[in-house]
């Protein structure tokens, strides 16, 4: 884990700021986007401008995708 991991997971971002280190990243809408140091954050397609905060690293995964309910016809 990076040494200002954890000074980053308490700080917020801004569309159109740089990534300050490689990770996961949470939006104030609920998505989560993995970004290597040097991206910018991006606006949201619908809401616009957002803040962006540091999840963790990228070791840790990307978060499971939900799985359907019902299942395949064979």
């Amino acid at each position: 884990m990076p040494v200002n991991a954890d000074r980053n997971a308490k700080r917020y971002y801004k569309s159109g700021q740089f990534v300050p280190l490689d990770g996961l990243y949470g939006d104030m809408w609920g998505g989560w986007l993995p970004f290597m140091k040097g991206d910018q954050f991006p606006s949201h397609p619908t809401m616009g401008a957002s803040k962006w905060s540091y999840e963790g690293p990228l070791a840790t995964g990307l978060p499971e995708l939900r799985k359907a309910s019902h299942t395949l016809r064979k």
